[in-house]
């Protein structure tokens, strides 16, 4: 399967070359200008984007709230596997594979990174491959790493390197015997004072063999909490029904919801949607790989009752899909079209617009729907295919004309 999955998670040798152009601290961009925030504009776009030859990466940035939204970039050129993640008014761009490093940039100044720190233990080998700052707040967060064994408990608003690592969140214990080395966190949230981290622990051979969990920890105590779960491995977290989690998100009404992609190619054995209680941990399938011939690639929920999936059949054949989460599969519907495409990421705006990152390389950029009419209201042009999105606040209170 040709995926950008594949190319995160095995090394190829220009990664090596490109993550050394990388600054060590600090930075800035080619791009010397800054963008023009309307004064009525509460929302900025960051857009992770990325060359089809997967050779470089920058990032693009769209103000919400206009008529005719367009992207203003790039901004950090680079390596190609980054995403973004963004809390208040800043947006943190992060490195994943080999890269290891995370640029903190303030939206009143987007060519310039406030910090630039790695996210490798001194004296440390290989590649942390982080994933996602999950935030508690401007002064604490935790740091994902894919390729690493612990999380991290950073500040953000370090004002030096020093003081960016705070402490860390233990996973050791759900490393296979059949293993990658790493237990595989791959995304996180946090609902009221728990922190909830999806972990895929994939086999030797990188498939999907082994039970996936969810690890919650007390976010005031930093301290894992046991589930009683009652699992076989005898492990504090969650036991998934699927496998190979790769996005969990709280929906109100409903639960946590993970998305599962399950095995990398057809059947993709472990596919679907899991929802778990986060008070009393009990999981319950949502859609299982028994109800679809496809992989759930990705999805996001406007409400109990609205969801869209991107659902993958095979390389640069993804299909948009709507469905009622009461009703399960059986209520997937084909949106606007959209099908046998080539859909790198799918989010959910603060203004309630569905925003899909569409790759065809003939016409690249970010597709915007009004959920309530699953109509294309918008098309962002990119210069590089998007490949992940994150919302910035821009500290206005000015109300936009037409938001939600």
């Amino acid at each position: 399967m040709k995926t950008e999955l594949h190319f995160r998670r095995f090394a190829l040798p220009f990664v090596l070359a490109l993550s050394a152009t990388l600054t060590a601290c600090g930075g800035s961009s080619s791009n010397s200008g800054s963008i023009e925030i309307d004064e009525n504009t509460k929302y900025v776009a960051a857009i992770a984007t990325a060359s089809s030859d997967y050779l470089s990466g920058e990032v693009e940035l769209a103000e919400l709230g206009k008529d005719d939204i367009s992207a203003n970039g790039g901004y950090f050129p680079g390596p190609s596997d980054i995403t973004v993640n963004a809390y208040g008014e800043n947006y943190y761009l992060i490195g994943k594979f080999f890269i290891d490093t995370i640029k903190k940039v303030n939206i009143k100044d987007p060519a310039i990174a406030t910090w630039d720190y790695s996210t490798l233990a001194k004296g440390a080998t290989g590649s942390s491959n982080p994933y996602q700052l999950v935030f508690v707040s401007e002064q604490k967060a935790y740091l994902l790493r894919y390729g690493a064994s612990t999380a991290w408990i950073v500040n953000p608003s370090a004002a030096n390197e020093s003081e960016f690592y705070t402490g860390e969140l233990d996973l050791s214990a759900y490393i296979p015997q059949n293993t990658t080395g790493a237990p595989n966190m791959s995304s996180g949230v946090i609902v009221g004072s728990k922190l909830f981290i999806t972990l895929e622990r994939l086999g030797s051979d990188y498939k999907p063999t082994n039970t996936s969990y969810v690890a919650v920890f007390d976010t005031t105590t930093d301290t894992e909490i046991d589930t009683d779960s009652g699992n076989a491995e005898g492990l504090e977290g969650i036991a998934l029904l699927g496998r190979n989690p790769t996005r969990i998100e709280h929906v109100e009404g409903l639960g946590l919801v993970v998305v599962n992609r399950g095995g990398f190619s057809s059947p993709f054995a472990g596919t679907g949607l899991d929802i778990i209680d986060p008070d009393t941990y009990t999981v319950s399938p949502l859609i299982t790989d028994a109800e679809i011939t496809t992989q759930i690639n990705n999805a996001v929920f406007v409400s109990p009752t609205q969801a869209y999936v991107l659902n993958y059949t095979g390389w640069q054949d993804i299909s948009l899909q709507r469905f009622n989460p009461l009703a399960g599969a059986s209520s997937l519907t084909d949106v606007a079209g959209l099908t046998g495409g080539d859909f790198r990421t799918i989010d959910l705006s603060p203004e309630g617009t569905l925003w899909i990152g569409d790759a065809n390389t003939s016409a690249q950029g970010v597709r915007i729907f009004d959920t309530s009419t699953d109509q294309q209201v918008d098309f962002v042009e990119t210069q590089l295919l998007p490949i992940a999105v994150a919302f910035i606040e821009t500290g206005k209170d000015t109300e936009v004309a037409g938001t939600p």
